[in-house]
């Protein structure tokens, strides 16, 4: 699992990259304090390069998306492949994130 996050025209954007999944939540967590840290801004969750996502990655996702709307901001995905999508549909999280293609 990787995390990059860069800031780009106004928003911080969030590169998940590989499996973000049980053995991986803990470290992800620590690599996505910046987000936390930072209230004013949308945050774009690019993940065109993740693979899959388990529900302790569903946690860290939706704790972004609450820290992000909580404080007038929009959380965003982008890039997801069909498993990928198929698991944020079920879970509701297409409903939640406003999702963008660019």
């Amino acid at each position: 699992m990787s995390i990059t996050i860069s800031e780009q025209e106004g928003k911080l954007v969030v590169t998940l990259s590989g499996d973000l999944d049980n053995a991986a939540s803990t470290q992800a967590e620590r690599s996505l304090a910046p987000v936390f840290e930072n209230a004013d801004c949308d945050v774009l969750i690019d993940c065109t390069e993740l693979n899959y996502i388990s529900s302790s990655g569903l946690r860290i996702l939706l704790n972004i998306y609450k820290h992000t709307r909580c404080n007038g901001n929009k959380a965003m995905l982008k890039g997801m492949n069909e498993e990928v999508r198929e698991v944020f549909l079920i879970s509701g999280f297409l409903q939640l994130f406003e999702v963008v293609n660019s």
